[in-house]
Order: C-alpha cells, then sequence, then structure tokens
C-alpha cells in the first residue's frame, strides 16, 4: 500500500464509506466494508486530476431461496472533481445485473442499453452497457480501454463523480491499487464535452 494511503479500521468508518456508494454492489444490507484504504491519486506522471481513492473488500449474505451464503467482492471506487457521464458495464453475473436503478439521477428515458459484442467480440456477448451519450460508448466500450489487466472482467459504473469498479472476490490490495489506477486512466479516455445525461 502506498504510503500516504491509510486503512480504516472502526466499523463506523467502515460502513460511512460504503454509504458514500449507492447502487450495485453495496445495496441493501447493514454490512459495513471489511477492509477501507483511503487516499488520493493522481496521473502515473504525477500531474493530471487529483481524486480521492477507496480500495474496499466487502462480504454480502447472499439469499438463494430459504438458503444464505456468503459473497464475498472487491472494488476500488474514485470520486473526480468534476462530473462524469453516466455509464455501467455489466458482465453476465449472476449477482449483479444492468439496472437504471443505479443512476437515480438520471432519467430512464435518457439511458440505451446495449450489449457488448459487437465492440468486444464474442466473450461479451452476454455483457450489457448502460450509457446515455454514444459518443462515451465508443470511448470506452473497446478492447484497449477494458483490456487493461485489472479492469478485465469486472464490473463498472460511472455516475455523478463517482467512478466505481468490482468483482467477485476479495482481491490483494496490490491488485485493487492496479485496479483504481486503470480505472482512473480509462476515465482520462472520455470525451470532455461529455456530461450527465449529454
Amino acid at each position: 500500500m502506498r504510503a500516504d494511503w491509510r486503512a480504516v479500521p472502526d466499523f463506523k468508518g467502515r460502513m460511512s464509506a460504503k454509504n458514500r456508494l449507492h447502487g450495485q454492489p453495496v445495496n441493501g444490507g447493514g454490512h459495513a466494508f471489511d477492509h477501507v484504504t483511503v487516499g488520493l491519486l493522481t496521473g502515473p506522471d504525477g500531474g493530471g486530476e487529483r481524486v480521492e481513492v477507496m480500495l474496499w473488500q466487502l462480504t454480502h449474505a447472499y439469499w438463494s431461496g430459504r438458503s444464505s451464503y456468503d459473497l464475498r467482492l472487491s472494488g476500488v471506487a474514485l470520486w473526480f472533481p468534476r462530473p462524469l457521464p453516466p455509464i455501467g458495464f455489466y458482465p453476465m453475473s449472476e449477482y449483479w445485473k444492468a439496472t437504471p436503478r443505479d443512476f437515480p439521477a438520471i432519467p430512464k428515458h435518457l439511458l440505451q442499453e446495449y450489449d457488448a459484442l459487437s465492440a468486444l467480440g464474442p466473450q461479451h456477448g452476454e455483457t450489457r452497457v448502460l450509457v446515455a451519450d454514444d459518443l462515451v460508448f465508443s470511448a470506452l466500450i473497446r478492447p484497449e480501454a477494458l483490456g487493461r489487466p485489472q479492469l478485465s472482467g469486472r464490473h463498472l459504473r460511472l455516475d455523478g463523480n463517482t467512478a466505481i469498479a468490482w468483482s467477485k472476490g476479495h482481491a490483494a490490495p496490490k491488485l485493487l491499487e492496479e485496479l483504481a489506477m486503470e480505472l482512473y486512466e480509462l476515465v482520462g479516455l472520455l470525451p470532455r464535452s461529455s456530461g450527465p445525461g449529454s
């Protein structure tokens, strides 16, 4: 972990960190994050926007019929000093489906749903994308953008000034740190003229 980043050890702080996010994958339940690390991030050359970063691991009690089991997941969240255009990227999953409820500030009629097959190839035939701007789709839904090692296969959502990426399993802190950097770089590919709901 970077020297200027810090872990959040207390339950109240970990619960507060979780409550900063809305929608999938953290909606529902009174569970706090298992582990949280927070800090600031800038571009690889030290320039660019300074963003808040949060690395997290969570264990949900997941119900299936009358039985339950622990669902472990992890990811990162970044808070930018500017609004981001809304987009959600949902690989096939029994846990997280594409839903406009993930974007409460965006009128449903502005969100379009696409599959990612034509842009990313047959391995993404059941990946759904929710987006309000076709230029944003073109900028991000392509192999050279989403094929980065830690972004590959993860769900992601940009909404408001927040970017979040997650997947099943408790990833190691070093991998989450790499994911934070890849997500930061992905946001850098956005067309600057795009805003929420544009």
